[in-house]
């Protein structure tokens, strides 16, 4: 075997023994009150790279307690979450969608059937809270959302002002953070969402919502998104929400545990992983 030869098959074996290794992790100990949650979440099949399983682990390791599965007008997405989602364990799974259309983008966070992508805001947020679900406006630059009517606005239960594109300076911080001041000016009540909008590299709960709910359950959580008691968290750790309800999040994080942290051995293993890739790539 020739020294590439090698390399493989050495990358074969850590990634073998990073896969048998692979645990869920525990998370740290939570006091009651809010649950920390990731409200959009790319899965696989879908457009994401992980199934609702493994995001389920990778929520428990980042100390997530709900996380919203919303691929873009998926249906098979949908059904798996609503299917798997309850007897799976771990964090909770919120069955949801990114209805994704030419004007605008929203997660339905909370929904069993497929929204039209024809519909307009309005139409769309009836059908969403039909079915007990709430809205949220998806990363609302303004490629990404157009309508700026009152009924729009005002009809949305939450917006996400917590997203990685939107650094702490710049067009898509200053465009996010306008439309949420426009939404609350006819909307007051309206969420502060944090999402990361996992698809494959962020890591996921980078940007995160506090839900303030002891009810730890689907009804408790989009109920928290519906009375706007909500808290966003950005990935510079900015928390944007009402001053009582910030103060809440930030007694709770005090008295909370951390996470368990990644053993340094799976950290090793896969650090290793890397760098025999690389240099397998480099002998080409």
């Amino acid at each position: 075997m020739n020294a590439r030869g090698v390399l493989m098959a050495a990358f074969v074996v850590l990634v073998l023994a990073g896969t048998i290794r692979d645990r869920a992790g525990e998370a740290g100990v939570r006091s009651p009150g809010v649950l920390a949650a990731d409200l959009h979440v790319h899965p696989f099949p879908g457009d994401g790279v992980l199934t609702i399983r493994q995001l389920q682990r990778e929520a428990t390791r980042r100390g997530l307690d709900v996380i919203a599965i919303a691929a873009h007008n998926n249906r098979v997405a949908l059904a798996l979450a609503g299917w798997f989602g309850p007897f799976s364990g771990g964090p909770l799974v919120l069955e949801s969608q990114e209805l994704t259309t030419p004007d605008f983008h929203m997660i339905a966070v909370g929904v069993r059937t497929m929204i039209d992508w024809r519909y307009s805001v309005s139409e769309a947020v009836r059908s969403i809270h039909a079915q007990g679900g709430v809205a949220i406006a998806a990363h609302p630059v303004r490629l990404a959302w157009k309508p700026d009517d009152h009924a729009s606005l005002s009809s949305l239960d939450g917006v996400e002002v917590a997203h990685p594109m939107a650094q702490p300076t710049g067009s898509s911080r200053r465009e996010i953070d306008d439309f949420f001041a426009r939404v609350r000016a006819v909307n007051p009540d309206v969420a502060p969402i944090g999402s990361t909008d996992f698809h494959a590299a962020a890591p996921l709960g980078l940007c995160r919502t506090y839900l303030l709910t002891s009810d730890w359950s689907p009804e408790g959580a989009i109920e928290a998104i519906r009375q706007g008691r909500t808290v966003a968290q950005d990935q510079f750790g900015r928390l944007v929400g009402r001053a009582e309800h910030v103060t809440e999040v930030e007694r709770w994080r005090a008295a909370s545990a951390p996470v368990t942290a990644v053993p340094v051995l799976d950290r090793l293993i896969a650090l290793g992983a890397l760098i025999v890739l690389a240099f397998s790539i480099s002998r080409r």
